[in-house]
């Protein structure tokens, strides 16, 4: 068995994303035959704010996650009610077989125990490789969460194909 850690995230400062990197490395992931499930995170234009879209790496689809809470609004627009469909779909996407979970933001609603955490904690306990995007504010609260065991990767296609190829592996082979 191999010594790669099932947990990988990619750290980015406030502003950046590594959303583009992540659906490349998906792709090649599908193309090569493996099941990939998870999502990106995209941006649209929309009412008093953009929108911020998630999207499946698998169909392509896209679901809004944030709300128009209007011009004046300066809280948090995440969705709860969207996020917990998300949560839900990828819960079970991994119930019928996934090589690898990808997690769009391991955010605010993940540091306190709410939003997809439930579902990292699904495909670790069911041996399948979790890769999150975090930004920088949270990794803290990521690495509490991980007990410090997750591998940190650059946005780097090259080093994350190893990471996910290496992970996958692992958790195929018999312990």
């Amino acid at each position: 068995m191999s010594d790669s850690p099932v947990l990988a995230a990619i750290l980015c400062p406030e502003g950046q994303s590594a959303d583009a990197v992540v659906a490349a490395v998906a792709a090649e992931l599908r193309a090569g035959g493996l099941r990939p499930v998870g999502h990106v995170q995209r941006v649209a234009p929309g009412g008093a704010r953009e929108v911020t879209l998630v999207e499946d790496v698998a169909t392509g689809q896209r679901q809004p996650i944030t709300q128009d809470l209007g011009a004046c609004a300066s809280g948090c627009a995440l969705d709860p009610a969207a996020l917990a469909e998300v949560a839900g779909a990828l819960q079970a996407a991994l119930e019928a077989g996934a090589d690898l979970l990808i997690v769009n933001r391991f955010g605010r609603s993940e540091s306190e125990g709410r939003g997809l955490r439930g579902v990292i904690e699904a495909a670790v306990l069911a041996g399948v490789p979790v890769l999150a995007m975090v930004r920088q504010d949270y990794a803290p609260a990521w690495a509490d969460f991980t007990g410090g065991a997750a591998a940190t990767l650059p946005a780097d296609k090259g080093a994350i194909l190893a990471w996910a190829g290496a992970a996958i592996a692992a958790a195929r082979s018999p312990a």
